[in-house]
């Protein structure tokens, strides 16, 4: 089955999106959403199974049922479907009373998440977070009540973080940046050398001499956000957004660091606080761009210090992107 007409990203609706950890499917449904269709969660007779998350008799959703018999149990009538979809049982009468059938779609496990696709298995392969030896992470996952392609290039984007971050990623002074920019007929990198340190609060605590940022998009939804010391990569950020409707974007977040002798949970319980900050202060521009976007529709001007700007939108409405052109970033942070 195709993603919905009408959904505004072309590019990125024959893709695997993570969905939810794996371990949290267990007894009973769970209601998930991709690309603006309303799906229901089920692990019947051992497999995760993926459903239109609607009961074909008085269109209740399943994700409202439960598991009963190796079955997914509507809670209005006590339908009960097979992991195929098929009507197996009909209370109140020996022989089933109606044939249906669900319409299913494509799940995967992998890496402790489960992986759901609108489109058949063979499709497309999927694209998972990268596997990085000698580190730790942590997860997290966050929704934002704005559309993918904003959501993701906020997350891009570095000419924001002076204005809506400032004092937690830059404080006053100059801030230099020679850029370099790379693409692919499914993403693109951008390498940041910093002449400057920054020198906003998480930088201070956190930052022993980063000199070198990289910045990477994959399709359909992966973000890599390296920081690097003579070389060495020294903290990462990985960002899988999900399209769960035209306007609402769910994000997987995995913080990576190297193995230390400090207990990896404490040195993220460190930090968390100040990475919710930046969400919270990101979630609220992007969800009035969101309104604004409902209101004046999508009508905007494309600047060349958009440095990840053009590139993903091309990529989103399944066309080739092209390099910027912009080599040198600069900001004058005030207060």
């Amino acid at each position: 089955m195709s993603a919905p007409e009408g959904f505004p990203y072309s590019g990125v609706t024959d893709g695997w999106f993570p969905l939810l950890p794996a371990a949290k499917l267990r007894n009973k449904p769970i209601a998930a959403s991709l690309l603006g269709e309303a799906l229901v969660l089920a692990r019947l007779e051992g497999m995760a199974c993926a459903f239109q998350d609607r009961c074909p008799h008085r269109l209740i959703p399943l994700s409202q049922g439960n598991i009963c018999n190796n079955r997914l149990a509507c809670r209005y009538h006590g339908w009960e479907f097979d992991a195929t979809g098929r009507l197996r049982h009909t209370p109140g009468a020996a022989e089933c009373g109606a044939r249906a059938t669900l319409q299913s779609y494509a799940l995967q496990e992998r890496d402790g998440l489960i992986w759901g696709s609108l489109k058949p298995a063979s499709a497309e392969s999927l694209v998972g977070f990268s596997e990085l030896p000698g580190y730790v992470w942590t997860q997290a996952y966050r929704r934002i009540h704005c559309s993918l392609f904003h959501t993701i290039e906020n997350f891009l984007d570095p000419c924001h973080t002076p204005y809506i971050h400032q004092g937690l990623l830059r404080s006053q002074g100059p801030q230099q940046m020679q850029i370099e920019q790379t693409v692919s007929a499914d993403g693109f990198d951008t390498h940041y050398k910093l002449t400057q340190k920054q020198n906003g609060w998480i930088n201070r605590l956190f930052d022993p001499g980063v000199d070198q940022n990289v910045a990477r998009f994959k399709l359909p939804g992966l973000v890599e956000l390296d920081y690097l010391k003579n070389g060495r990569l020294l903290f990462r950020s990985a960002l899988y957004f999900v399209p769960h409707s035209a306007e609402v974007t769910g994000i997987f977040v995995r913080l990576y660091a190297p193995r230390s002798w400090m207990p990896a949970a404490l040195r993220f319980a460190l930090f968390k606080p100040f990475a919710h900050m930046l969400y919270l202060q990101d979630k609220q521009i992007l969800e009035q761009q969101q309104l604004a976007q409902q209101t004046h529709g999508e009508r905007y001007l494309f600047s060349h210090t958009d440095v990840a700007a053009r590139a993903l939108w091309a990529l989103l409405h399944g066309q080739s992107p092209s390099p910027s052109a912009l080599k040198e970033l600069n900001f004058q942070t005030t207060p």
